[in-house]
């Protein structure tokens, strides 16, 4: 049983909120806020951090299942998220917590031209027997 949640759209994700994650992180590299140093690299525009996509996708399972606890969340990070770009996040339930066994959905983040940015795993430590 496969239940789809609706597309979360983040952005555009600005220089503001990436030299914010930056310093509530630690994570001062330049390469996520100087395009010049992004360009030495052959990347066209600074990087959004991978974390805080890992955030935005934290609050994207949230919207869609309020009531549930991520126990887990594994991420592959397949293509950069320029600093500027607009993301959506979608996913679906690919395995039902039912009798106290974890549920799982698999998300993607694309970029705002259909990248596909990053795919994830959300494991849900409780049922979702109530849930959509």
């Amino acid at each position: 049983m496969s239940h789809s949640m609706p597309p979360l759209v983040i952005g555009p994700i600005g220089p503001s909120e990436v030299e914010a994650f930056a310093r509530a992180s630690g994570d001062t590299n330049p390469l996520h806020v100087s395009t010049a140093i992004a360009r030495t690299i052959g990347l066209e525009a600074a990087p959004v951090h991978g974390m805080l996509l890992v955030a935005y996708l934290h609050e994207a399972v949230r919207r869609f299942l309020p009531a549930a606890t991520i126990a887990g969340l594994s991420t592959r990070f397949m293509a950069p998220v320029p600093v500027g770009a607009e993301v959506e996040i979608s996913g679906r339930t690919v395995k039902r917590g039912e009798d106290g066994k974890p549920a799982v959905l698999r998300l993607f983040v694309k970029t705002g031209d259909g990248v596909l940015a990053c795919m994830a795993e959300a494991t849900l430590s409780r049922a979702m027997e109530d849930e959509p």
